[in-house]
């Protein structure tokens, strides 16, 4: 089976990755060449453009980060709308607002393509270690003939409804993640602004009601080591809050505390750290407060 891959980036480089080693032969295709050179040196062919990548091949996979490039990889001139033939399943991994799945299902139908919604959460490690977990929107006879593509790197697969419930899920998800870094950073600077040890801390919290994984991932990873390489960036949760928040509004369903987090995050942003980890929304509190946590100790 051939496997189109669109958007190797943080996550789409280790997805198509295990496409390969998984025997697959992918066709990939990418905005920039370095990531397209790099995975046809690991035996992977490369296309010019999305229409030319979904010309080619049985099933295609996309993973992109906004909805103008999701609508470009599929709607644009040289879009993958352009290369379809009936028969194919294209399965979209970004997470976007879910009234653009339904836009791409609508488009796709019309030439007889089937279309999942499939948003994956995991970071770059779930990429790498094929641990992700799938949400994915779309009629089940469709994702059972993808199910093992999926599988290459997803261990969680849930079929949540139609399409647009993928995304629908992976945003409930995203007010989670979102809300839970701005608190584990408020916790840990108003815990080091207290003169308590951030090493210690952070170990009384791994084992107390407060565990969570952005804890265990952020603190030890990003905020002690001051390492705030980005996996999944400020910018990155800013635009899927935006999205949950829009669709909360259109559902009536009121979002007070995601709303809340995404101004912290837009704070860190405007500060100059919307490229880095999202763990970098710690920075602007430090300031506030005096203190690096990891760094140096509060200030008389």
């Amino acid at each position: 089976m051939k496997v189109g891959f669109i958007g190797l980036g943080r996550m789409g480089f280790p997805m198509a990755g295990n496409l390969l080693r998984a025997g697959y032969v992918v066709v990939a295709h990418s905005r920039s060449e370095g990531p397209v050179r790099r995975l046809v040196a690991r035996g992977a062919l490369a296309a010019g453009t999305p229409a030319a990548t979904a010309s080619s091949v049985d099933v295609l996979v996309s993973c992109v980060m906004t909805q103008a490039q999701i609508e470009q990889v599929y709607l644009g001139p040289e879009g993958t709308l352009a290369g379809a033939r009936s028969g194919q399943v294209f399965i979209d991994a970004s997470t976007t607002h879910p009234d653009v799945s339904r836009k791409l299902a609508t488009a796709l139908a019309a030439k007889g393509v089937a279309f999942l919604d499939a948003p994956v959460s995991g970071g770059p490690r779930g990429a790498e270690q094929g641990t992700l977990a799938v949400n994915v929107g779309g009629d089940a006879a469709v994702l059972a003939r993808v199910r093992p593509v999926l599988e290459v790197f997803g261990r969680n697969i849930f079929h949540m409804g139609p399409v647009g419930a993928g995304n629908a899920a992976k945003l409930c998800n995203q007010i989670l993640t979102g809300g839970a870094h701005v608190l584990v950073a408020e916790a840990m600077v108003l815990g080091t602004r207290l003169g308590l040890d951030p090493q210690t801390l952070f170990k009384a919290l791994q084992v107390s009601s407060g565990q969570c994984r952005a804890l265990d991932r952020a603190v030890p990873e990003a905020i002690l080591p001051r390492n705030f390489a980005a996996s999944f960036t400020v910018d990155g949760i800013i635009k899927d809050l935006d999205c949950a928040l829009q669709m909360a509004g259109e559902n009536k369903v009121r979002l007070l505390l995601p709303a809340l987090a995404r101004q912290v995050f837009q704070e860190a942003s405007s500060l100059g750290h919307g490229d880095e980890h999202m763990a970098a929304v710690i920075r602007a509190m430090e300031t506030i407060a005096g203190v690096e946590v990891g760094g140096k100790q509060p200030a008389a």
